[in-house]
């Protein structure tokens, strides 16, 4: 009977053990949903045809702004050009665009025309797609080249994602990055519906240029109480030419599971506490069948 019992007691401990274990390794959980931060630009060469319709190659740069993950099945179209060719930019050749790559395409057409083109990046992080665009006209007939010109990326998240029915402060968080192949000065930022933009982060050699591949940040805070959808913009400028980009975000307000993080795991106090009632529940339940045991065994004996 004495080892029935003590074979009782390992069975107990073994279980305890193994839900210790379950926590421990619920620390390394990886489902997380990021949101995929892309930005793509588009210069097309040459800016202009004067003397009328002739061929026009565009020219890609596509970035990732989501530092803790790389973004995969990244593709790149454009509604006026069909045969976007990946240049170059991978350079672990992994097939994952990583934070500090920036990934090169081409596409060369004939345009017989002024045309306007919208050239549209997509990329996939934790099963979640992400988007963005950029346009470029290329003037025909004209010498002069269209005022704007995409060689500027903005991108923004907040946070928290979603708000109470209370609404609440919210802060976003926005990037800006040069993938182009020059300088770029007179750096502006601004949110149609946040206005105390902070100070820019990341000009490392304080030229107050944005350099090639430097990612400049910006913060804004501000009070949100409903549903608000803004649009935060990037003005630069070269060679007299002005670059601009926009990115749009939606924050809800009254969303009835706001969360403060993106899809974090059940873990900490909450996941411990569920965790050891469960523990107690099994345990109280291998006793009461090992006292029915022992009580059996004992009638048996009679």
């Amino acid at each position: 009977m004495s080892r029935l019992i003590k074979n009782i007691f390992i069975l107990i401990a073994i279980v305890v053990f193994s839900f210790g274990a379950k926590n421990v390794y619920a620390q390394t959980n990886n489902d997380i949903s990021f949101i995929p931060l892309i930005g793509i630009t588009s210069v097309p060469e040459p800016l202009a045809l004067p003397k009328g319709s002739g061929k026009v190659t565009y020219h890609y740069a596509v970035k990732n702004f989501l530092k803790e993950i790389p973004l995969v099945n990244v593709s790149v179209v454009d509604d006026k050009c069909n045969h976007v060719k990946f240049i170059e930019g991978d350079d672990n050749n992994n097939s994952n665009l990583d934070y500090n790559e920036t990934w090169r395409y081409s596409c060369t057409t004939t345009l017989f025309e002024t045309t306007r083109s919208t050239a549209t990046a997509t990329g996939t992080a934790h099963g979640i797609i992400g988007t963005d665009q950029a346009s470029a006209t290329v003037i025909i007939n004209s010498n002069n080249p269209a005022p704007l010109v995409s060689i500027v990326n903005i991108t923004k998240i907040a946070y928290p994602l979603s708000l109470p029915p209370e609404g609440g402060q919210i802060t976003f968080t926005y990037k800006v990055n040069n993938p182009g192949t020059v300088p770029l000065n007179n750096i502006s930022v601004s949110d149609d519906a946040c206005g105390a933009m902070s100070g820019k982060l990341g000009d490392t050699n304080n030229n107050n240029l944005l350099d090639i591949n430097e990612v400049w940040i910006y913060t804004c805070t501000t009070t949100l109480k409903q549903t608000t959808t803004n649009t935060a913009t990037v003005t630069a400028f070269y060679n007299g030419l002005q670059a601009n980009d926009s990115a749009t975000l939606t924050v809800k307000v009254g969303n009835p599971i706001a969360q403060s993080s993106p899809n974090f795991p059940n873990e900490g106090a909450l996941a411990v506490n569920s965790n050891f009632k469960t523990i107690v529940w099994i345990i109280l339940s291998i006793i009461l069948a090992a006292l029915i045991i022992f009580f059996i065994f004992k009638k048996s004996k009679k």
